[in-house]
């Protein structure tokens, strides 16, 4: 592959100019997306969506049994007091990095 680049850099350093330049312009418009897709894509980042929006999107389903949201990995002999000191400890370290 490089090698292949190589000789199509070669073919267009033997151009005149004015041919370089034209080569140039049409391989940036072939590589830059449309425009107007660009655009549509920035509509779309913008667009004011409902939470409904959101949920379907994402795929978000309800939550019915809350020790779905339990910690499996803290030790059971463990308080809650030592678990927010842990957070503490981990948030303290993380703002010195």
């Amino acid at each position: 592959m490089a090698s292949d680049i190589e000789d199509i850099l070669a073919a267009v350093r033997s151009l005149p100019p004015q041919e370089q330049q034209e080569v140039l312009r049409r391989l940036t418009e072939s590589l830059v997306p449309d425009e107007k897709a660009l655009d549509r894509a920035n509509e779309s980042f913008w667009k004011s969506r409902s939470i409904d929006e959101i949920i379907r999107e994402q795929q978000i389903n309800p939550i019915y049994d809350l020790r779905t949201l339990a910690f499996s990995d803290w030790p059971e002999d463990e308080s809650v007091d030592d678990l927010i000191a842990s957070i503490y400890a981990q948030r303290a370290a993380d703002r010195m990095v």
